[in-house]
C-alpha cells in the first residue's frame, strides 16, 4: 500500500472531526477521506438506537424509518453482523461495514461508489483501523452532544426558575416557559395546558394551535395523584403541574413518528416539577403583589397601582378642567432578545429601557409597566401636541442607547440595541370610561407596530 495514500486517508479523517462538531459536516468529511480510496456517491452511517432498537441516520436521527424499504435492507445487514461477525460486505458499487465499541456493535456505515466496488488490498487491510476511528469519532461527537443538551437542561431549569423575577401572570410566563421547553425537547411537539377552575377540562395556553384533538380526552385522566402518562405507544407523553398539590395543568410532549426516550421523558420530568415550583411562586406573588405598588424589576408603577392612578389622574383632569395624555409603548422584537441571548439578558434590556425613559420624564409623569415589554405613561397636566414631542423623544433615545452585556459573557457580543414602537392618545373629558384613555394609546401603539415599528402612531 502507498504510505501517502493511508497518511492522506488518516489525517483527512483525523482533521474532519478536530475542525467540525457538526454532524452533517463530519459525515462530509468522511466522504472526503474515503474519495482517496473510492469516486464516492453518497455515505450514511445508522446508529442503533438503545431505546427503540430503531437504526437512525446519524444525521437525521429524529426521522423514523422503521417501515421504509431502506430500513429493512440496512437492518438486515446489521444482523448479519451481529451473527456472522463479518468485517464487511460488498453488494456491486455497495460497501456496508460494521461499528462497534468495546466489542459491542453500535451501528453501520453505508457507502455507495460511482464505480463496482473491487476488494483491493490497498484499503481492506486497513478497515479495521477505519472502523475504529469512525466508531471513536461519532461516539465522541455523541457524547459531547450528551454534554451540551445537559448543560442545555440545567440552564432551561434555571431560565424557568427565574421568570417570576420579572413577571407573574401566567399569561406571560407560561408562554415564555412554552417557547424554553420546546428549544430543548426540540425533536417533540410541546403543548401546555391549564386546568379551568371550576370544571375538569383543559385549556390549551401555548402554543395557539393542538394538532391532536384526543390529548385532550387524556388531560380528563389526571388527578391529584398522577405522575406521568404515557399515549399511543409512549409518542405522547403528559406531565402533570401541580400546584398546592392539586392538579393546575400540564406540559405534553408529542411526536407521531417517534417514542419519547426514557432519557427525554426524565428531562421532561424535572423540568415539570420546577415549573410547578415557578407556578406555585407565581401564584403567591400574585397574592402578595395585590397589596404592593411597584414592579420589581424597573421600579415603575405595578399594574394594579396604574389602575389607581388610572382613576385618580382621569377624575382630577376633568375636575380641574385640565389635558391629560397617555404614552404607551413596546420594545420592538424583545421575543428576539430572550431568543437569541437568554431571559437574564431580556431582564437587563427592561431595566435598561425603562431607566432611559425615566430620564426623559417630569416628576409628575406617571410610569407603571403594563406587562412583560409595554410600559405606560400618564402625562398630567399635557396638550396633545406637547405629548407628540415627548413620545417622539422616548424613541430616539431609546433607539441611541447602547445596552452593555458584557457581564452575561456571551461570545462576541458586548452591546445591543432595541427600540421601541409608541401609541399616544388624548383624554376626552367626555369618556366616562377612564380606561378608554389607555385602550386609545393601545390602538394606536399596535397600528405602530403593524406598520414597520420603531415609530410613534397618534389616536385618531
Amino acid at each position: 500500500m502507498e504510505v501517502k495514500k493511508l497518511y492522506d486517508f488518516t489525517y483527512t479523517l483525523t482533521k474532519s472531526y478536530e475542525e467540525i462538531n457538526d454532524r452533517q459536516a463530519l459525515i462530509d468529511g468522511f466522504i472526503k477521506a474515503f474519495s482517496i480510496f473510492f469516486p464516492v456517491k453518497d455515505l450514511k452511517i445508522f446508529l442503533m438506537d438503545e431505546y427503540s432498537y430503531i437504526l437512525k441516520d446519524f444525521t437525521k436521527p429524529w426521522e423514523n424509518n422503521v417501515n421504509s424499504l431502506e430500513h429493512e435492507k440496512i437492518k438486515k445487514h446489521f444482523d448479519n453482523f451481529l451473527i456472522q461477525k463479518s468485517q464487511y460486505e460488498i453488494e456491486d458499487n455497495t460497501l456496508l461495514f460494521p461499528l462497534a465499541k468495546q466489542h459491542k456493535t453500535l451501528g453501520i456505515v453505508w457507502l455507495v461508489s460511482r464505480e463496482k466496488i473491487e476488494k483491493s488490498e490497498d484499503f481492506f487491510e486497513i478497515l479495521p483501523l477505519v472502523k475504529a476511528q469512525i466508531s471513536m469519532l461519532t461516539s465522541t461527537l455523541k457524547d459531547r452532544e450528551v454534554i451540551k443538551i445537559n448543560s442545555k437542561f440545567h440552564q432551561t431549569l434555571r431560565n424557568i426558575a427565574q421568570i417570576t423575577q420579572t413577571q407573574y401572570e401566567l399569561d406571560y410566563i407560561l408562554p415564555i416557559m412554552g417557547e424554553m421547553i420546546d428549544r430543548f425537547i426540540s425533536e417533540h411537539l410541546i403543548y401546555i395546558f391549564l386546568k379551568n377552575k371550576n370544571k375538569k377540562e383543559y385549556k390549551l395556553i401555548w402554543p395557539n394551535k393542538c394538532s391532536d384533538n384526543k390529548i385532550y380526552s387524556y388531560l380528563e385522566e389526571i388527578n391529584s395523584k398522577s405522575k406521568t402518562i404515557l399515549k399511543q405507544d409512549n409518542k405522547l407523553g403528559i406531565f402533570p403541574l401541580t400546584v398546592d398539590a392539586k392538579p393546575f395543568g400540564a406540559i405534553v410532549a408529542y411526536n407521531p413518528l417517534s417514542k419519547i426516550t426514557s432519557k427525554e421523558i426524565g428531562y421532561l420530568e424535572e423540568i415539570t416539577t420546577q415549573a410547578s415550583a415557578t407556578l406555585s411562586r407565581a401564584k403567591s406573588y400574585v397574592e402578595v403583589l395585590k397589596y404592593a405598588t411597584l414592579d420589581a424589576l424597573t421600579g415603575y408603577n405595578n399594574r394594579h397601582q396604574f389602575e389607581k392612578r388610572l382613576i385618580e389622574t382621569t377624575s382630577s383632569a376633568k375636575r380641574r378642567n385640565e389635558p391629560l395624555c397617555c404614552i404607551m409603548s413596546d420594545i420592538d422584537f424583545f421575543k428576539k432578545v430572550n431568543d437569541t441571548y437568554g431571559h437574564a439578558v431580556g431582564d437587563c434590556v427592561l431595566k435598561t429601557v425603562a431607566k432611559t425613559i425615566k430620564k426623559e420624564l417630569r416628576e409628575s409623569d406617571i410610569a407603571s409597566r403594563y406587562g412583560g415589554e409595554e410600559f405606560i405613561f400618564l402625562l398630567p397636566h399635557t396638550k396633545l401636541d406637547e405629548a407628540i414631542v415627548v413620545a417622539h423623544r422616548l424613541r430616539a433615545c431609546v433607539e441611541a442607547k447602547k445596552i452593555n452585556i458584557e457581564e452575561f459573557k456571551i461570545e462576541g457580543v458586548k452591546e445591543i440595541s432595541v427600540t421601541i414602537s409608541i401609541g399616544v392618545s388624548e383624554f376626552d373629558k367626555g369618556d366616562k370610561n377612564p380606561s378608554s384613555l389607555y385602550e386609545k394609546a393601545d390602538s394606536a401603539l399596535y397600528s405602530a407596530k403593524e406598520s414597520g415599528r420603531n415609530k410613534v402612531v397618534i389616536y385618531g
